[in-house]
């Protein structure tokens, strides 16, 4: 499966969305990144996916306070997807809630379109194959397997977009059972995985008396409770995402090639800007036929998009939000020039003690001959902080490696002619 389009009406804070996720007329996108400040709905627009997608048995788990997903002051919303099937055939699915209504009354007002996914479901569990994950993503240490298999699979899938206090299935439970079941074969994918996902790390051994996963680091062959926050981090969602996967394709003999859609809310959570900017790569050389919509608030995040990818939420003038595309490709800018286009919407890279200093500068220099004598100290307090603190607009000492090496890279392109 892979989401072709999505429409939200009145669907929590989004009163009139529609999202395309088609690259072009005959190709979906990979990737679709989402910025957005708090409050303009980033969150919600994955949890529509998970929604409309879950099937009657996982919707009732999911869905909660009919009435928390409906706008305020309306009396209804709806969420209506565009879905494109591994043979290449279109479904349109919607779900319509109203205000007041139960959960067996939305079952039966959805029938149709719940119909489509359950049929699918009841062929195969990894129809429409969806995975999410919310901004609170916690390592579970238990050293028993607590995989949850008599709920529905459909809502554990994606349950920790919902709920925060919902744990992630324990690695190292998974890794040690996975160890007993199938040996060196499925240990050694989980192997290769995780030293992708985990740079400067790698998975090294079983401690089977201790019931411990041991990685070797810099600072030699420690457990995997004693890593790095941001290492425990991706640790536990990749671990549970590589669970779910090899699980549910475990008929496969690469079940990481499997088709499917990941939904991630703020993909880079507790990483180093260095790991920022090597995610997407990581995630897409691993699963190279998932569809990925996650959001983000990260400029280096962004910057790996490509053109078409980026989407910003904003407020217009009427306070409704909008969903803002990227013109161009993120990639050929800058950092600093990324910051400063309308999807991130800074008015300087600048600090903002100089932003302020220098907007204080122009109100005080407008006043001209009719300087107070207060204004006048005041003008010497900014006009210091700007000759100490205003940045020097001069290239760094690194930027001469990489201006030799595209000297170097088009003198040998230039011999090649």
């Amino acid at each position: 499966m892979f989401l072709k389009k999505l429409t939200l009406n009145n669907f929590k804070c989004l009163s009139d969305i529609e999202l395309s996720f088609e690259k072009t007329k005959s190709k979906n996108r990979k990737w679709t990144l989402i910025l957005g400040e708090n409050g303009t709905g980033k969150s919600n627009i994955l949890k529509s996916i998970a929604l409309v997608t879950s099937g009657s048995n996982g919707l009732g788990e999911l869905l909660g306070n009919t009435d928390s997903w409906i706008k305020f002051n309306e009396k209804s919303c709806t969420i209506m997807a565009e879905l494109e099937t591994k043979k290449g055939e279109e479904r349109i699915i919607s779900l319509k809630f109203n205000r007041g209504d139960n959960l067996s009354k939305i079952i039966s007002h959805n029938k149709a379109s719940l119909h489509l996914i359950d049929n699918a479901i009841e062929n195969a569990d990894r129809n429409y194959f969806v995975v999410a994950y919310g901004a609170s993503r916690r390592l579970s240490n238990e050293v028993f397997s607590n995989f949850e298999k008599s709920r529905n699979g459909r809502s554990i899938n994606v349950r920790n977009l919902f709920d925060n206090a919902s744990t992630l299935n324990p690695l190292t439970a998974w890794i040690i059972e996975l160890d007993y079941r199938s040996g060196n074969e499925g240990i050694n994918l989980v192997k290769e995985a995780l030293k992708d996902f985990l740079p400067g790390i790698t998975f090294h051994s079983i401690d089977k008396e201790k019931k411990q996963v041991m990685f070797q680091t810099v600072d030699g062959i420690i457990p995997l409770d004693q890593l790095s926050d941001g290492y425990q981090n991706m640790a536990a969602w990749i671990g549970d995402l590589l669970f779910r996967i090899t699980e549910t394709f475990k008929d496969y003999k690469k079940p990481l090639e499997a088709r499917g859609l990941l939904l991630i809310d703020e993909v880079d959570l507790h990483l180093h800007p260095k790991w920022q900017r090597k995610l997407l790569d990581f995630i897409g050389n691993k699963l190279p036929n998932f569809q990925v919509v996650a959001t983000t608030h990260s400029p280096l995040t962004a910057q790996q998009a490509d053109t078409g990818e980026l989407f910003a939420l904003k407020r217009n003038s009427n306070n409704i939000v909008e969903i803002v595309p990227f013109n161009g490709s993120p990639k050929s800018l800058l950092v600093n020039q990324l910051l400063m286009t309308p999807v991130f919407g800074l008015e300087t890279d600048e600090s903002f003690e100089v932003q302020k200093a220098k907007e204080e500068y122009e109100i005080l220099k407008s006043k001209g001959d009719s300087l107070s004598s207060i204004d006048k100290e005041k003008m010497k307090v900014v006009k210091q902080t700007l000759k100490t603190k205003l940045p020097k607009r001069m290239s760094p000492e690194s930027s001469k490696k990489e201006i030799e090496l595209l000297e170097k890279i088009e003198t040998q392109l230039n011999i090649k002619k």
